[in-house]
């Protein structure tokens, strides 16, 4: 009976304990399931959200991408412009040009930059004219000596070309022949000059007006600077011809003034400059002139024509033709130098 119990006891204990054990693995596997479903869980949360995150990233990127590009379909679109074009200046578009705004930026530019070229050399023209009749003086060395004969004379003229002591090379016309001659001058003399500066056949010089050499010394009466006159008359006639020292040919015309029974000779300048205007007999020219001289003989210098609703500027140094009516293309440099010649329509307005 006892071991009846005993058995029993331990049957019963074996069979709590062997009830007891796997009730305890049981909750240790559960324990351990539910970690494992935990951290399955939190993995599967993070990749979640890393997913999220790398699709937001994905769609911040393709946003992005798709604003640059949106961002560089419109600076395209705005980066082209279209240019009305008038080439003969009638006032009515010739051509639309559709050109880049950076390109139409850079024209601007290089037109700005030949512009104030231009302005640069009107202004260095200007300077020049503007030192005619200023007074110099110095000393230099006879490189060569040669007779001219000037329009503005009827007696050869002894001009020399000099290299100063500062090392320059100066045009100077020393005086009438008779008179250097006194002086009995040669290449590699030193004298002393004292004069105005002024131009010999379109080029810079000084007019002498002493000269001193070894104690001698000779003084020139310089011609006075004349006034230009306006006149107003019909060609008879035209012909072309050569002067010496002058390059090119120029045009003279036997001109009837108006109101007066007097004809006046009129070297109305560089032929070149009437290639397409009529100076046919009777046709009726206004001019701004100085009193010359050609051949000897008495004669008007045109500095400034206006004829058949042109004006023609042969003034020296520089010439320069406006035309009335522009023609195309090749007009391009007559309209660039009209704006050097504004300083020229003042003399213009008073012939009109």
């Amino acid at each position: 009976m006892n071991f009846s119990k005993s058995v029993l006891y331990a049957s019963v204990f074996g069979l709590a304990v062997a009830l007891v054990v796997p009730a305890q693995a049981d909750d240790k596997t559960r324990s351990q399931q539910d970690q494992s479903s935990q951290k399955s869980a939190q993995k599967q949360s993070r990749h979640s959200k890393d997913k999220q995150h790398s699709q937001r990233g994905d769609r911040s990127r393709q946003q992005s991408s798709t604003d640059r590009s949106h961002n560089r379909y419109h600076l395209n679109m705005e980066g082209w412009v279209h240019v009305g074009v008038d080439y003969d200046r009638d006032g009515m578009y010739d051509a639309v040009e559709t050109i880049f705004l950076y390109d139409l930026e850079k024209a601007q530019n290089q037109s700005r930059q030949r512009s104030q070229a231009r302005r640069g050399s009107a202004r260095l023209q200007r300077g020049e004219r503007g030192q005619r009749g200023q007074q110099v003086q110095f000393t230099g060395k006879i490189k060569n000596l040669q007779e001219k004969k000037m329009t503005s004379s009827d007696q050869k003229q002894m001009v020399a070309k000099l290299k100063t002591d500062e090392g320059k090379t100066l045009r100077v016309c020393l005086g009438t022949k008779e008179k250097v001659s006194q002086l009995d001058l040669e290449k590699g003399d030193e004298i002393n000059v004292k004069g105005v500066r002024a131009r010999i056949n379109d080029e810079a010089a000084v007019m002498a007006q002493f000269v001193s050499f070894e104690g001698e010394s000779i003084q020139n009466q310089l011609p006075q600077q004349q006034r230009l006159r306006k006149f107003q008359g019909t060609i008879q006639n035209t012909r072309k011809t050569s002067f010496q020292g002058r390059n090119g040919r120029f045009l003279v015309a036997d001109l009837a003034l108006n109101g007066k029974e007097k004809t006046r000779r009129v070297n109305l300048g560089p032929a070149s400059e009437f290639e397409d205007v009529d100076l046919s007999e009777g046709t009726s020219i206004k001019l701004l002139a100085r009193e010359g001289r050609i051949n000897n003989q008495e004669a008007l210098i045109a500095q400034l024509i206006r004829v058949d609703g042109q004006s023609i500027d042969v003034r020296e140094p520089t010439r320069r033709t406006i035309r009335g009516e522009m023609k195309s293309r090749k007009s391009l440099e007559a309209r660039e130098t009209r704006q050097e010649t504004a300083d020229s329509n003042r003399d213009e307005q008073s012939i009109r």
